[in-house]
């Protein structure tokens, strides 16, 4: 009991010294990271639908179904 008295003392302890962003900063950055995330996405949707495309292209050209 003691080990865990000690390990929450220092959670509590570390956890004063955190710099919490500003809610301006944290919408920004949420923004930045959504804004993203559906460009790279988008980008490998697209690049699937290309390279299912082209395979199958080869393999209806070589009659394999």
């Amino acid at each position: 009991m003691q080990k865990i008295k000690e390990f929450l003392d220092g959670v509590r302890t570390e956890m004063k010294k955190v710099s919490w962003p500003e809610q301006q900063e944290l919408i920004d950055n949420t923004i930045i990271v959504v804004v993203f995330t559906i460009i790279i996405t988008t980008f490998i949707f697209g690049v699937d639908q290309v390279y299912s495309t082209v395979l199958d292209a080869i393999y209806s050209f070589g009659g394999i179904t």
